[in-house]
């Protein structure tokens, strides 16, 4: 079996198949140690969840209802955004992975939402990626191309990744330069997110 890197593990949460990642998110909000989620973008409406949040709880999680991203020992949070408000101050978080439950949050600084192009920038580039594996726990060999883009020539293929390094995202293609377990790497695009909305590869924030 092909070893995976990043995988998570007791103290993290982290996605692991494919399914993990809900479909058509838009990127991560980092959370508040107290989190208030509101029916509607108005601190008026209805309080639907309200969390708040004890790292210490998390010491041996390996999975959460509510959130995508979970580092207690960097008290590092975040939950999946699907829409943002019209002014921007608020955005959609799925607060229950489990039922697709969904609801709005109030950002105290525009850092607390990061598009995927800005996750990945910030935390892929500092920790490499991994590849989830698929809804069967397959792992999923990938193409590696000239270009982003299938039409482009086929450099090799993601197979047993020793550390996959992220360098740029264009569009649902991200340029990588894959070191594997024979010492090779391998330079090109691989796409990271489908025409389904599925999310494939995943910074390894550690």
């Amino acid at each position: 079996m092909a070893m995976m890197v990043g995988i998570a593990c007791y103290a993290d949460v982290m996605p692991y198949y494919v399914k993990d990642v809900p479909g058509n998110t838009m990127g991560l909000y980092q959370t508040d140690k107290v989190i208030n989620v509101y029916a509607k973008p108005d601190a008026k409406s209805a309080v639907i969840c309200k969390k708040t949040i004890n790292y210490a709880d998390y010491t041996n999680t390996q999975s959460d209802k509510f959130f995508a991203v979970m580092i207690p020992a960097k008290e590092l949070a975040f939950a999946y955004v699907t829409d943002v408000a019209d002014d921007e101050s608020w955005v959609q978080i799925i607060y229950d992975k489990n039922r697709n439950l969904k609801g709005w949050v109030k950002k105290d600084d525009d850092f607390q939402f990061l598009p995927w192009g800005t996750f990945f920038d910030m935390y892929a580039r500092k920790y490499g990626l991994y590849r989830l594996r698929d809804n069967s726990g397959k792992t999923v060999a990938d193409g590696v191309y000239s270009q982003p883009d299938k039409s482009g020539q086929e450099l090799g293929k993601v197979q047993n990744p020793k550390f996959i390094k992220f360098m740029a995202l264009e569009g649902s293609w991200i340029l990588i330069s894959e070191l594997d377990y024979m010492g090779d790497t391998t330079t090109g695009y691989v796409e990271w997110y489908t025409d389904n909305g599925d999310v494939l590869y995943f910074p390894d924030i550690k």
